[in-house]
């Protein structure tokens, strides 16, 4: 398996932008249309916050989620709906999102942005795409 190249992708570090890296951890990356969003906002991210627990559980280390919005409004949004447990990326350009074919047009008034996908990731490569995104389908479909 080829390891992901994160190539675009932005998080905060220690109070500064910094380019975004993936470790060898245990990690549920999930893409997202936009921060403050409606489903993002009252559904995805906080399903997430609300079950850290249970993923920790199944041997979790780590959630990541990736929206096309920039640093700041990605953290912002983690930080009112999400946890500090919970790392956000912004992938501004969407040069991620391309490389992964995640990426859809919303047209003129919401540009490239990421699809919700939930994946499984190991060793820096995905291993699993999950069927239902939002909490409830990665619980199901995780070993």
């Amino acid at each position: 398996m080829e390891k992901l190249n994160c190539n675009g992708l932005y998080a905060f570090k220690e109070g500064h932008i910094k380019p975004f890296e993936l470790d060898d951890k245990k990690t549920i990356m999930c893409g997202i249309p936009g921060a403050f969003t409606d489903g993002c906002t009252k559904k995805h991210l906080p399903g997430f916050a609300k079950n850290l627990n249970k993923l920790k559980e199944k041997g979790v280390e780590k959630i990541l989620f990736v929206g096309n919005n920039d640093v700041y409004v990605m953290n912002e949004w983690n930080m009112q709906h999400g946890s500090p447990e919970i790392i956000t990326i912004s992938d501004p350009l969407a040069v991620f999102t391309k490389s992964i074919k995640k990426d859809e047009d919303w047209g003129d008034s919401f540009g490239i942005r990421t699809s919700r996908y939930a994946f499984l990731i190991e060793d820096g490569c995905i291993v699993k795409e999950f069927k239902n995104p939002f909490i409830e389908g990665v619980l199901e479909e995780i070993w």
